[in-house]
């Protein structure tokens, strides 16, 4: 697979990581991905491949960032302008974002003319002022520009999708029904007690892929990603704790049973 960087910003960047799918004739789908948050995050990473996305026939184009800045930079504008003319061949273009990565997929969505996305726990801003209940970020939108970080310039009422989120992590809530003001069509995915990202307990049961079926698929709310999520909770103990800590004030006794599940799959070397 040829990789081509397709814009190369001091603070963002972009590569294509194209695909034949037979000789001579290269993929019209594309799948965005892009970088989510890392402790300590201050260069560009390797850009990522997905084996998964390549059989489905998809070339790939991720868009980076030098640091957690949410894409809100000195760049953005640049790179928003530039990204329709990058995507312009393709025909079917569908997002895929994690926490900054999925504010990031919203963000560009209407310049990339997105067919889908598919959203884990993202944020609709970071700026104090806008999200005032959300602490966890405070250190990083000390350099958020609201203005070229308010969602609302990029709102579209007709793209569908998906917003994977633990609706007992309150905060993401609010974030995703903030989100679904700006973007109505997207809908909610709930994985209960899956934390932040929603999507750990898929992630330690080895059914990451689910959720790139999902983006690649265009899945509903209640397909792919909540069908793996309830095949694999009773086996999560990460799931028994958080049902434990939620039921322990009103429901005791479901509390404590959710505790000795948790409990013997710790013994057994469970996640």
């Amino acid at each position: 697979m040829a990789r081509t960087r397709v814009f190369d910003g001091a603070h963002l960047r972009a590569t294509l990581i194209d695909l034949e799918v037979a000789p001579g004739k290269p993929s019209d789908r594309l799948m965005v991905t892009l970088d989510f948050r890392r402790v300590g995050k201050n260069d560009f990473d390797p850009p990522p491949r997905s084996s998964n996305f390549a059989r489905k026939g998809f070339a790939q184009l991720s868009i980076q960032t030098r640091a957690n800045d949410w894409f809100v930079n000195a760049d953005t504008y640049a790179l928003e302008a530039a990204l329709p003319e990058i995507v312009a061949r393709f025909g079917e273009v569908r997002l895929l974002g994690y926490s900054m990565g999925g504010y990031g997929a919203f963000r560009f969505a209407d310049a990339l003319g997105a067919a889908s996305v598919v959203a884990i726990s993202p944020q609709v801003s970071i700026d104090p002022q806008v999200v005032p209940f959300d602490l966890r970020y405070r250190e990083d939108a000390a350099g958020f520009d609201p203005a070229v970080g308010d969602l609302a310039q990029a709102a579209r009422s007709d793209l569908p999708g998906l917003i994977v989120l633990d609706p007992f992590v309150r905060a993401d809530l609010r974030h995703a029904r903030m989100l679904q003001r700006l973007f109505p069509q997207v809908e909610l995915a709930r994985l209960n007690f899956g934390g932040h990202p929603a999507i750990r307990p898929l992630r330690e049961a080895g059914r990451a892929w689910t959720i790139h079926k999902a983006a690649a698929e265009a899945d509903s709310v209640d397909g792919t990603i909540q069908a793996a999520h309830r095949g694999i909770r009773r086996q999560s103990r990460r799931y028994w704790q958080g049902l434990a800590s939620k039921a322990e004030a009103r429901r005791p006794a479901l509390a404590a049973t959710a505790r000795r599940n948790a409990a013997r799959l710790q013994a057994k070397g469970g996640q």
